[in-house]
């Protein structure tokens, strides 16, 4: 396997740049050695430094800047010194300001503005982080979305990064010797997600993680085969009796899972 080093080069945070890259990337074998983040570029100065850093590492530069002149100098500069150069932004606004008959305004980081929505999204995750794991039961009619699952189907991670879309979200553990909540019995069933998995999957990332928390899965009930035959039917009534949608997680990343549970949501 190769790699690569990777330079990325914005206006703002860096964000878009980099998610783009590594998305690019994982559809290869290889991965990146190193990336060098270069934020708020705003000067010919800082894009001359940061060519000629580049022209001794050799990396991929990728760049979303937003200012036109800054783009096309650091892309004229990359090509005279032949160093191999991604503008992720200017083919886009160019076609967009074709379009749209207007000027695009070159100011970074609008879409970050403090508006609204960004409060919106802020109280989400607040109320994601008040009703994790069961707690804090009167809220659940006013979520967006309640999860349930058994441990380690991932109902934390999914629960946060909808929230960081702007959904009120809570989740529920399901354990056989623990009744839910009686308020997930008043939450409607369109609001209701429940997560199962293959039970062979959840046995071996348990044995990961009482492995990494210094414990044997042989002398633990939490990886045992028939435990989680039992939890896993357990979860499966209870789902059944509040009318969840299911969706199986095997092997399936947690952004799938949210954009499908996101579109469910938006309809």
């Amino acid at each position: 396997m190769s790699s690569l080093s990777l330079f990325i080069v914005s206006d703002s945070t860096g964000e878009t740049a980099e998610h783009v890259s590594h998305s690019a990337m994982s559809q290869f074998e290889s991965s990146f050695s190193q990336v060098t983040r270069f934020r708020y570029v705003d000067s010919e100065e800082k894009v001359k430094d940061i060519l000629q850093q580049a022209a001794l590492a050799r990396p991929v530069v990728v760049c979303t800047l937003v200012n036109r002149n800054l783009r096309r100098s650091m892309a004229l500069r990359a090509q005279k010194l032949g160093i191999p150069f991604v503008d992720l932004l200017g083919s886009l606004l160019e076609l967009l300001e074709l379009r749209l008959g207007e000027d695009p305004l070159e100011s970074p980081g609008l879409n970050r503005r403090m508006d609204e929505e960004y409060f919106r999204r802020v109280k989400a995750v607040e109320f994601a982080i008040q009703c994790d794991d069961g707690r804090n039961p009167p809220a659940l009619p006013i979520a967006d979305l309640v999860i349930l699952g058994v441990s380690r189907t991932g109902k934390t991670p999914l629960s946060m990064y909808i929230a960081n879309r702007g959904f009120k979200v809570a989740n529920i553990p399901l354990i056989p010797e623990v009744d839910p909540p009686q308020e997930v019995f008043s939450v409607p069933k369109e609001r209701l997600i429940g997560l199962v998995i293959d039970p062979l999957k959840l046995i071996q990332i348990r044995e990961e993680r009482l492995k990494l928390l210094g414990l044997d899965p042989a002398a633990s009930a939490y990886a045992n085969r028939e435990r989680v035959r039992r939890e896993l039917e357990y979860a499966s009534n209870i789902m059944s009796q509040l009318g969840c949608r299911i969706y199986d997680v095997t092997g399936r990343a947690v952004e799938e899972n949210a954009q499908e549970i996101m579109d469910l949501l938006r309809g």
